[in-house]
Formats: structure tokens, C-alpha cells, sequence
């Protein structure tokens, strides 16, 4: 039986209301910080196999992991957030900033639209979650530890959800509602298990407690 663990990361600076310059090179705040040594501390499997995105802040959750088990491997997946604004929108801002131009991409509702430079369409992503899984699946590893997004969370339970169905319009539209009623946590980690050749099934998801 293999098992996944898809770990939204620690509360980032952008999470904490500070301005960032770009979206994939954002740090941890104090609070993420001790959220990654909790996580660390309270994780009872060791991984065969430790996951993360091109996009730092995943990497910086896994530091304590890593260096509890350091001779587990370390590979990167594009599992990285969905950036469905051009990054050039990311210099000196908030997210608080960045609420209008994510109301008007999300209301535009165009899986094919793409912000700008180093955006992202909704399709685009949707096709690389489908492609990562997939090669999670292919691994031979069968305790996988992923460090990854909330916005790549909430992709792969909607998929679970509609695991057939074409991304269309109806489907994006559909994927923001659930967005906006499925709150995913910092360091929220949602299993997932499957026989060989078989499809992943999720399991409770649990939250990783701060102490103190």
C-alpha cells in the first residue's frame, strides 16, 4: 500500500501580510519557521521519499524533515502554487494588494487566459497536477512525503471529486467555489493511500499543533 502526504507549508511572509517581489521566492515567517520544527518533531513515519516544489517556501518546510532523516531522498515535482497573476504584479506588494487583480482573473473565468509573463493559465495548471500525480503514483516509493500549496490541495481534491470531467469554464467556476469554502491550513496535511494500480483514495486529513 503506498502512502502520500500532501503538506501545505508553513505560514510564509505573504501569508503574514508582508510585501513580496515574486511569488516563487518567498520565505517563511517566525510563526513558519517553528511550524516547519513542529511539523518535524510530531511526524511518527519516516519517508521513503521527500517531496517539494520549484517554490522555496516548500523547501524551507522540509528543512527540519530533512535533517531528521537525512539520508532520505529529496527530489523536486511541479508542484508549485498556481500563479495565475504575472509576477511582475508581486514586486512591493501584499496579498491584500493583490485581491483586485485575483477577483478580476477568477470572475474573467477563462481557463485559457494567462496574466502575463510567467503567469499561469487554469488549464495549464490543472494539466501539471494531473501529470505530477501521476508520476507520484509511478514512484517506487511507497511512504512519499509532498510539500506543496494550498492552491494544489484543493486542485487534487477537486479533482478527486470530478476526476473525469473536462476543464471547461463550468469547471474553473466550479473549482473557485470550492476554493472559497475549503479552508487548507498551514502545514494541514492530507493523506492518501492506494493499491498498486490503483486510484488514491484520501484519508482524514490532520493538522500538524503548535505547542506553547
Amino acid at each position: 500500500m503506498k502512502t502520500i502526504w500532501f503538506i501545505r507549508h508553513a505560514e510564509s511572509l505573504s501569508n503574514a501580510g508582508f510585501a513580496t517581489d515574486t511569488p516563487h521566492a518567498i520565505g517563511l515567517s517566525e510563526k513558519g519557521l517553528m511550524q516547519a520544527e513542529a511539523l518535524a518533531a510530531q511526524w511518527r513515519t519516516e519517508p521513503d521519499l521527500i517531496v517539494v516544489s520549484r517554490y522555496s517556501r516548500t523547501a524551507y518546510t522540509a528543512v527540519p524533515l530533512c535533517r531528521l532523516h537525512p539520508q532520505v531522498p529529496v527530489v523536486e515535482l511541479p508542484v508549485h502554487e498556481l500563479t495565475f497573476l504575472a509576477p511582475a504584479r508581486y514586486v512591493g506588494t501584499t496579498e491584500t494588494l493583490r485581491r483586485e487583480p485575483a477577483r478580476q482573473y477568477w470572475e474573467r473565468c477563462d481557463p485559457d487566459y494567462c496574466d502575463g509573463e510567467g503567469a499561469e493559465s487554469f488549464r495549464a495548471f490543472c494539466g501539471r497536477i494531473d501529470e505530477s500525480l501521476e508520476a507520484l503514483r509511478d514512484r517506487t516509493e511507497q511512504r512519499i512525503a509532498v510539500f506543496c500549496h494550498a492552491y494544489v490541495i484543493k486542485a487534487i481534491l477537486w479533482r478527486q471529486l470530478h476526476p473525469d470531467t473536462p476543464v471547461t469554464a463550468e469547471y474553473m467556476r466550479g473549482f473557485f467555489d470550492f476554493h472559497l469554502n475549503c479552508v487548507v491550513p498551514n502545514i494541514m496535511v492530507y493523506p492518501f493511500e492506494s493499491a498498486q494500480g490503483e486510484e488514491l483514495k484520501m484519508l482524514t486529513p490532520f493538522q500538524i499543533e503548535m505547542v506553547g
